[in-house]
């Protein structure tokens, strides 16, 4: 009972923690916020309700050990090697329980005491820097997105045809476009499906630099990771970019960069793929919140 108790106060814990320093965004799209602050609601009333069982459970604890010890000497000899058995039984049955109590707990504290890290571009060399959906589409099912935030993972072919159409109707037709970080994963997802209607256009944008394989060596790519539920479907999306002479900027480098908008083939992904031909750019500052997240469907 105790241990019970005290996994759902670290749990409430961690849920709250989370949200008071903000970090919860870096787990989850904040437009679902609501259900993790419901969840803090529901376990601290789990939480009081198994802390007063325990409370009261505390003083029903009664001794039954008073007894005529003549009366029962033979019946403790008829049975002291079955209760041996027992025990050993009783002990097992309590390691079990320890380690599984202690398996739940360790998050529940850990999510608390280490510090959150910060995807980057670590976790794209990880992950490996590969667009399926632009090959053979083999991997349909994949999770691990890069470049075009590809919303058809999440419904049907027919809806996610209308719905980018729908959202292409607010890019399409300007000639200077700002991705800022409200709307940089739907305006990636037009151009990734409308680079024709966007060539000669004048983009920009910001993000962390990432030396992708096979690039040139005026070439790089500037990505930003979203999330469009939950940080099991986040992804690193972003463009090439293309500077008009050879350039070695490091990964994780922070940049805002304005360009004219093209497409190049790039043998890594064997196909097109949209460029930033660069014209100005700058250092930035890495962003409060570095994440950029899917806030509509419409």
């Amino acid at each position: 009972m105790m241990y019970k108790v005290l996994i759902l106060l670290l749990t409430t814990n961690l849920f709250f923690m989370l949200h008071a320093t903000g970090n919860i965004s870096k787990y989850i799209n904040m437009k679902y916020s609501f259900l993790s602050a419901s969840m803090i609601v529901i376990l601290l009333l789990l939480t009081i309700v198994e802390g007063i069982k325990l409370w009261f459970s505390g003083g029903k604890k009664e001794e039954h050990h008073d007894c005529d010890c003549n009366h029962e000497h033979h019946e403790h000899e008829h049975e002291h090697h079955h209760d041996h058995g027992k025990k050993k039984q009783s002990t097992g049955k309590k390691i079990k329980k320890f380690l599984a109590y202690t398996v739940v707990l360790i998050p529940a504290v850990t999510g608390v005491v280490l510090p959150v890290a910060t995807l980057d571009s670590q976790l794209v060399d990880a992950k490996g820097f590969s667009f399926p959906t632009l090959e053979d589409g083999s991997d349909q099912y994949g999770t691990h997105q890069v470049l075009n935030p590809d919303m058809s993972k999440f419904m049907n072919q027919a809806d996610f045809e209308d719905l980018v159409r729908k959202e292409s109707k607010a890019y399409i037709p300007k000639n200077n476009i700002t991705l800022t970080d409200e709307d940089y994963l739907v305006g990636l997802e037009v151009l990734y499906n409308f680079a024709g209607a966007y060539a000669g256009k004048t983009l920009t944008m910001k993000g962390f630099t990432y030396n992708g394989p096979g690039e040139q060596s005026n070439q790089l790519f500037l990505l930003r990771f979203g999330i469009i539920h939950c940080v099991a479907d986040s992804g690193a999306f972003g463009l090439m970019i293309q500077f008009p002479n050879n350039i070695h900027i490091p990964n994780d480098q922070w940049y805002q960069v304005t360009g004219t908008l093209d497409t190049v083939y790039y043998p890594q992904m064997k196909t097109k793929i949209p460029v930033l031909k660069v014209t100005s750019y700058k250092t930035i500052p890495k962003p409060n919140d570095p994440y950029v997240y899917r806030n509509s469907l419409n």
